[in-house]
């Protein structure tokens, strides 16, 4: 398979131990990281939006996680609720993956397809696959088509990269017969437009993947306390920065804290948490679990006043941070390895 080549090298960016973050607001002032950068001002209360690295897609800088739509209190009609909702506050991002629910309490892609038939053209679609091979990634991709009511996603990723009992076969993934050969094939027929990794462990496993020069896009778990233990910012964003991947942010709030509801992180740090995450630079969005038009309006709110944070408030942030790192819940908050 051909490799296309990036004036920025896995090897430089080892070389050079990265491009550090210690800045944020400095870095962020001058790239894509500051809110709306390079559209005009959204209107009265409106997210911003950005452009998605170099798949040129014009997006909003909060994404609406949808795995919590699989929660049995939520019904078809209350996403498209939430749906119609996020639109009229410029949100038009939305992150999910066929394994979102289960037969018992329904699968989130599914809760979504009466919405997406509605308004699919106004959506930047997004789904995974967690299939390593050809066939397992088609498979997939034909179901989320079906349940979703739509002939076409925007951006499909390979669903937790890090997980090597999955992705380890790196010669089979992005080989004609692997999960790769199958999206190449979906976008010439144009089921598919961009291709992503996400993953919330092993950072060092994601420079695989940007080797390939097939990778439009990352998402990573990315937040003010786990910045100290996986650091995605550092070990894999820097690199993919500069070769100008589309970068999103997940976990901003810590995920779920338990099946009924609540974030990891602390409700005190709930606004700057945000602000950390919307202060890296060349980020794009920021995807938070949203289960209804209650927390869509909170969290749209923040975003759509969000300034990058000061010097001071990255530094006391990070204090706590790292503090809170070091206890039995943040440690090995997504599973191992860290590096």
């Amino acid at each position: 398979m051909a490799q296309q080549n990036h004036p920025f090298s896995r090897r430089d960016f080892v070389k050079g131990g990265g491009v550090l973050l210690g800045g944020l607001a400095a870095a962020g002032a001058s790239g894509s990281a500051a809110p709306g950068a390079g559209a005009g001002p959204p209107g009265p209360g409106k997210v911003p939006d950005a452009v998605l690295g170099r798949t040129g897609a014009r997006v909003s800088r909060l994404g609406i996680g949808c795995a919590y739509f699989q929660r049995k209190q939520v019904t078809p009609a209350g996403v498209r609720d939430t749906l119609h909702r996020a639109l009229e506050l410029g949100v038009n991002y939305l992150d999910t993956a066929p394994t979102y629910g289960k037969p018992e309490t329904g699968f989130a892609e599914e809760k979504m397809g009466p919405a997406i038939a509605e308004i699919r053209d106004k959506v930047f679609l997004v789904t995974k696959t967690e299939e390593p091979t050809y066939d397992g990634t088609w498979k997939l991709l034909k179901q989320s088509l079906q349940r979703m009511r739509t002939d076409r996603i925007d951006l499909v990723h390979l669903h937790n990269f890090g997980d090597e009992k999955v992705w380890g076969d790196h010669k089979l993934v992005f080989g004609d017969r692997g999960a790769m050969g199958a999206l190449r094939e979906a976008k010439r027929q144009g089921v598919v437009r961009f291709i992503g990794a996400s993953g919330h462990l092993h950072p060092t496993r994601f420079h695989q993947a940007l080797d390939s020069g097939e990778i439009d896009v990352l998402m990573n778990a990315v937040n003010f306390v786990v910045q100290h233990t996986y650091d995605f910012e550092h070990k894999v964003w820097s690199r993919a920065r500069h070769m100008n991947v589309g970068l999103v942010a997940m976990k901003v709030l810590g995920g779920a804290v338990r099946e009924e509801g609540g974030f990891k992180v602390d409700e005190k740090y709930y606004e700057k948490a945000i602000r950390y995450a919307l202060s890296i630079p060349g980020i794009a969005v920021a995807v938070m679990g949203l289960e209804n038009i209650a927390e869509l309006e909170k969290a749209a709110a923040v975003v759509a006043r969000a300034q990058t944070l000061s010097p001071e408030e990255n530094l006391e942030l990070a204090r706590v941070g790292l503090e809170l790192s070091a206890t039995p819940e943040w440690k090995t908050a997504y599973g191992t390895p860290l590096a």
